[in-house]
């Protein structure tokens, strides 16, 4: 008991340690992230970034940030590891539960996480796909990023509208329910995106005063793409940094290859497969430069500011000259 007891006293202490180093450091061009569970995950890290075998680089001034959302399919155990480690996800994925449930009388949670053998909704792939995708936007506000512009194809079409605020959240989960029919729900309001919306379909940006209906983003969710375009209107909009909101972490490679010759590619970030590695994507953001806001990672803990080593090039030495005896 007192190991394990020891075992916990050090894990708080690296916990609060961390903590205090994102919310009380300063933020240099020179970055590295390095992400650890342990003592001994942490040397090896450090390591690895003093032979300079670990990621870190004079991060560049990213200014314009696109999130995009890839058309990712869906499959049983998907996103149980976010919904346990990550409260704001948790929150997102909890809501779309209660609205699945409320349209379709069965679990979506239950479907995503590969509790049932034999899911009662045969539909629940978009849906699942909508709502991680929805959890992983929610989990980088968290941490202070939020978009300069979406991107989306597929059932990401969805997502990345429910991004820029053309519907609320448990509106966009109905049109993903209504995805595999075409069939538009009635009563889903759509407004005109809030933030620039580069459309999967056409590959155009959808302009500020263009509301779609729900059979338009139903539409547009159904076309097969036009992948190429919409990276050239990334790249058009001058972004800096790319960051990829889907399951399997893999789509951001198409993006470098897609970026137009002659211009500066982006920074490419991706949260790995099913989400776990969340704070290893927030490390490569922060290498970007990208203005990470560190508490948001310690979001359901409660963690407190300790004293740390300073900079080794911050140390100055005040020596105080003793008075000359008076006469």
């Amino acid at each position: 008991d007192g190991e394990l007891a020891d075992e916990d006293a050090a894990g708080a202490l690296l916990a609060d340690m961390a903590y205090t180093a994102g919310v009380g450091r300063g933020r240099f061009a020179q970055r590295a992230g390095v992400t650890f569970r342990d003592a001994e995950s942490l040397r090896a890290g450090l390591a690895r970034l003093a032979d300079g075998d670990a990621p870190g680089a004079e991060a560049r001034a990213a200014s314009t940030v696109a999130f995009v959302y890839p058309a990712d399919g869906a499959w049983a155990g998907m996103g149980e590891a976010l919904y346990r480690a990550e409260p704001v996800a948790r929150a997102v994925l909890d809501r779309c539960e209660r609205a699945f449930r409320e349209e379709r009388g069965v679990s979506l949670l239950d479907a995503m996480f590969g509790r049932e053998d034999e899911p009662g909704d045969s539909n629940w792939e978009a849906p699942a796909a909508y709502a991680l995708q929805c959890a992983l936007t929610a989990l980088w506000a968290g941490v202070g990023l939020e978009p300069d512009a979406v991107a989306g194809r597929g059932v990401g079409e969805l997502a990345a509208g429910q991004a820029a605020g053309a519907f609320t959240l448990e509106a966009g989960l109905r049109l993903a329910m209504a995805l595999p029919d075409g069939d538009a729900p009635a009563g889903v309001e759509c407004a005109a995106p809030a933030v620039t919306l580069v459309s999967g379909a056409t590959g155009a940006v959808v302009g500020a005063d263009e509301a779609r209906d729900a059979a338009q983003w139903l539409g547009a969710a159904r076309e097969p793409g036009a992948s190429g375009r919409a990276v050239a209107a990334l790249a058009g909009l001058s972004v800096d940094a790319v960051i990829e909101i889907g399951a399997d972490g893999g789509r951001a490679a198409d993006v470098a290859e897609g970026w137009p010759d002659g211009t500066e590619p982006p920074a490419l970030i991706a949260v790995p497969p099913d989400g776990g590695g969340f704070a290893e994507a927030v490390a490569r953001a922060w290498e970007a430069g990208l203005a990470v806001a560190f508490a948001g990672l310690f979001a359901g803990e409660t963690r407190r500011r300790i004293s740390l080593p300073g900079y080794p090039f911050q140390r100055r030495r005040f020596w105080v000259q003793p008075r000359k005896a008076a006469r």
